[in-house]
């Protein structure tokens, strides 16, 4: 998959983080997200009744993993950050010929730099091109 990130200007290492929690769940790789995420994580998509828990969260990706559609290309919009809370604007590119824009809320367990991840509201509008 190749990745697009905006130039940052390093003043908000949660911002960072932001885009490396997004670029990891567009590509699927529970094993760098894990460390990352709280004990009562959750990832919730919005317009939908669907929430993974962080104990589901892995299956949930081997899943989408394993269809026949991957992204091709990713490119990363807009990441900001404020205390807890971070947010990042995507665009995912799939090889079926769908582009995918999403908005990422993402809610951390505190400020800190140690503050796991806590919970992601995922907001994804799809069209074929």
């Amino acid at each position: 998959m190749k990745t697009n990130i905006p130039v940052n200007c390093g003043n908000s290492p949660r911002s960072l983080l932001a885009i490396e929690i997004a670029v990891n769940l567009a590509s699927n790789k529970y094993d760098k997200l894990e460390p990352l995420l709280a004990e009562y994580f959750t990832w919730c998509i919005a317009g939908s009744n669907e929430k993974v828990p962080k104990s589901k969260l892995k299956s949930y990706m081997d899943k989408v993993t394993q269809s026949k559609i991957h992204i091709d290309k990713y490119d990363i919009l807009t990441s900001i950050s404020h205390g807890k809370y971070a947010a990042v604007s995507s665009c995912a590119y799939a090889s079926n010929g769908y582009i995918f824009n999403s908005h990422d809320l993402y809610e951390f367990t505190g400020a800190g730099a140690s503050a796991k991840l806590l919970k992601v509201t995922s907001y994804i509008v799809g069209s074929k091109h």
